[in-house]
């Protein structure tokens, strides 16, 4: 077996939920569809895009008169914290947490049923530190028999756009720093 890896792979807590995608051509279709929790992927996702948008009027608005730059900055906080509770309430509902392993090409995970190597799948990945959450289509490349998790699966993410990709870049680099902080700790 070949070892070399593509990318960085790093182990990181997350939730994961696994449906099948049943369309010959899965990534015509929203990941997020798939699951129940796709109501607070949406939104988290029209708020990100509303923060991106918003961004620059919120600087003029600081340059011209700070005290209300920072209120509004205020207010994005607060709208950003509710935002990270109704996510983490949704999540209880995907189980435990557990380790996996997270690379820009794909994941490895445990999970209670058999996938067939080669098949697609949507995955939703939780993640507590911090929170975020992502639905992105995969298919399975491995499914390996474990005694105490049921089956070791990996899977390789198949990216419908460059923001999927940034944002599980963004998830690792994230862990990387959170794992250095608590190494010098």
């Amino acid at each position: 077996m070949d070892e070399r890896r593509e990318y960085f792979r790093i182990d990181v807590k997350a939730r994961v939920d696994v449906a099948e995608s049943a369309s010959s051509s899965p990534l015509e279709l929203d990941p997020a569809d798939h699951f129940t929790q796709s109501g607070i992927l949406h939104t988290l996702a029209e708020l990100k895009k509303l923060d991106t948008e918003g961004m620059q009027i919120q600087q003029q608005i600081k340059d011209s008169d700070r005290a209300l730059g920072e209120y509004l900055h205020l207010l994005s906080r607060k709208v950003d914290i509710l935002a990270l509770y109704c996510l983490s309430t949704s999540a209880e509902s995907l189980g435990e947490s557990q380790t996996v392993t997270i690379s820009e090409g794909g994941l490895d995970f445990n999970h209670s049923q058999n996938l067939e190597t080669g098949e697609p799948v949507a995955l939703m990945l939780v993640f507590s530190q911090p929170t975020m959450a992502i639905a992105l289509h995969a298919r399975v490349v491995r499914c390996e028999p474990d005694p105490t998790t049921g089956f070791t699966i990996a899977a390789e993410f198949q990216y419908q756009n460059s923001a999927q990709r940034q944002q599980i870049s963004q998830q690792i680099m994230r862990a990387q720093m959170e794992s250095i902080r608590s190494s010098k700790a």
